[in-house]
């Protein structure tokens, strides 16, 4: 019985990782990026601590990375770039 609740635990916590990187995928492919998406997208980062997972929420990083300055021409500047966050 015991193994079933731990198993059960890693189920849930598996597909709650995979619904953020989901998300996090969403995001990326958006058409118009925002402070608010690129907000998010840094949160769900923070919130993976599985390796593998962080292996692919890292090529996604990348890719956000590369749509950067859409956001900056909104804005004006890198100003919503916190220290750490890419």
């Amino acid at each position: 019985m015991q193994n079933c609740k731990v198993r059960l635990k890693e189920e849930s916590s598996y597909n709650f990782i995979m619904t953020l990187i989901d998300e996090a995928e969403k995001i990326l492919q958006k058409t118009n990026l925002s402070i608010k998406d690129y907000n998010r997208f840094v949160q769900i980062g923070k919130k993976l601590t599985n390796t593998e997972v962080e292996y692919i929420y890292s090529w996604l990083a990348e890719g956000f990375y590369l749509r950067l300055p859409e956001i900056a021409e909104k804005e004006g500047n890198y100003d919503f770039i916190k220290d750490g966050e890419f």
